[in-house]
């Protein structure tokens, strides 16, 4: 989780984010559109709305304390 709503491309655009949880390093943002990755594991779903966020769903669970 991130501190800001972003939508697909704002991630793309952003390349690098900071998580709420900052003990693992910043969150690797790559590739445009259909072919965009975090950290690695691909973007299967995103900009599905809620009332409080945007989930975007990936290919593997990302672990705090990992990203460094």
């Amino acid at each position: 989780m991130v501190g800001k709503r972003y939508d697909a491309k704002g991630l793309a655009a952003a390349e690098s984010l900071e998580p709420l949880n900052t003990a693992g390093g910043p969150v690797k943002i790559a590739g445009p559109g259909e072919n965009m990755t975090v950290n690695g594991a691909k973007m299967l779903c995103s900009n599905i709305p809620t009332k409080n966020a945007t989930v975007f769903v990936i290919g593997k669970v990302l672990t705090p304390g990992t990203n460094k």
